[in-house]
């Protein structure tokens, strides 16, 4: 159990209000999907899915080894792609937050962005055959 208080100190101190989840504890969770592709190509298809999808791809930042594609939905929703290089491989991991106009007035983590990773993960496989 002891090993466990870290993990769980980092998340509820990422998921404070007012602010968007930290990078790190999204890093720390298992990757959604796996490609043996050039991170470019895993960028162009992001956003190609992000924009089909209604999203405004606002922000693609470099952090270290990873590209973070940022990408909002009108003022309540944004959702954020991290497309991490690892060798010859890129990971894949997604999350979904919106706009928390409760008590908090921040944003709330909402999940993975399935939908979105998994759209990618077609257009991906497409490509590669």
């Amino acid at each position: 159990m002891r090993r466990y208080f870290p993990v769980l100190a980092l998340v509820l101190a990422a998921c404070g209000p007012g602010v968007y989840t930290r990078a790190e504890v999204v890093y720390a969770e298992p990757a959604q999907y796996e490609y043996v592709a050039p991170v470019d190509q895993v960028v162009v298809v992001t956003r190609d899915v992000l924009v089909r999808r209604g999203y405004v791809v606002y922000r693609v930042q470099d952090d270290g080894p990873t590209r973070v594609i940022w990408a909002r939905r009108g003022d309540d929703e944004v959702v954020r792609v991290f497309a991490t290089r690892t060798g010859q491989r890129v990971l894949i991991r997604g999350l979904r937050e919106m706009r928390d106009r409760g008590r908090h007035k921040g944003w709330a983590r909402q999940g993975k962005a399935d939908e979105v990773v998994g759209d990618i993960d077609v257009r991906l496989r497409a490509v590669a055959h």
